[in-house]
């Protein structure tokens, strides 16, 4: 049974965090967000160097995002999501957040599958946990009907993922969707969106570049637009020691 019910997904921009910023982050911030009830596993993500031109789609303010923080939230989701929120309000109270990048986005979707690479040996559910170099992240909109919508992600679930999966370099994938389960705040809420997470094992610009004719696949029937496309990099906690 999956311990996990949804993700906040946040992406900020350029310019991309120096070492301050990232020492703070992985050693003050992140720690932090633990102490929350759902809170299952915090991972930070860069998209620095030559990630941007490593990009299959960008598309309106996603072209900017430059790092993308991803929180995996179990239950109590709702809890977890207020507090999550007070959380930040409260450290800069206490001085603790003086460091701070411009938000594109910050969502909150809901999981709607997971899938591990036959090559990753490990089972669906713990794919986050496990060791990655990088992850390819995809974000849609969607444009058809329910049914096309759901004619799609039929599709996903039954022939892309594993065809995707199949390929070398990849882990496995996780897939969230806008979810009214849960009462969201203003700066959480938005469009309904998809938003795929492939974990990669290998260099992640060079694998996301062999991916590219199979995920361009997963636009042509119209039932969804991408807004973003691209691979970032894993931080590496034990760099910040140095």
């Amino acid at each position: 049974m999956i311990r996990v019910k949804a993700a906040f997904f946040s992406f900020t921009a350029p310019p991309h965090a120096g070492p301050d910023y990232l020492r703070w982050h992985l050693l003050d911030h992140q720690p932090e967000q633990y102490q929350l009830p759902g809170i299952q596993l915090a991972m930070r993500y860069i998209a620095d160097g030559a990630y941007p031109d490593g990009r299959l789609v960008t598309e309106g303010p996603l072209a900017s995002v430059g790092d993308v923080t991803n929180y995996l939230v179990g239950d109590p989701v709702q809890q977890t999501h207020d507090d999550f929120l007070e959380l930040g309000t409260r450290l800069a109270e206490k001085g603790r957040y003086s460091h701070r990048l411009d938000l594109i986005q910050l969502r909150m979707p809901a999981l709607l599958s997971w899938h591990a690479s036959p090559a990753a040996i490990v089972s669906a559910e713990v794919v986050p946990w496990r060791p990655h170099r990088g992850v390819l992240v995809i974000v849609e909109e969607p444009v058809g009907d329910e049914a096309e919508v759901a004619s799609w992600l039929q599709w996903l679930h039954r022939e892309h993922h594993p065809a995707l999966l199949a390929r070398p370099g990849t882990a496995g994938a996780w897939m969230y969707g806008s979810s009214g389960s849960w009462e969201q705040g203003p700066q959480v809420a938005g469009g309904p969106q998809y938003t795929t997470v492939v974990y990669l094992d290998e260099d992640p610009l060079a694998t996301t570049a062999a991916l590219r004719p199979l995920v361009e696949q997963r636009w042509a029937s119209g039932a969804v637009r991408p807004l973003f496309a691209g691979p970032l990099r894993t931080m590496i906690d034990w760099e910040f020691w140095r």
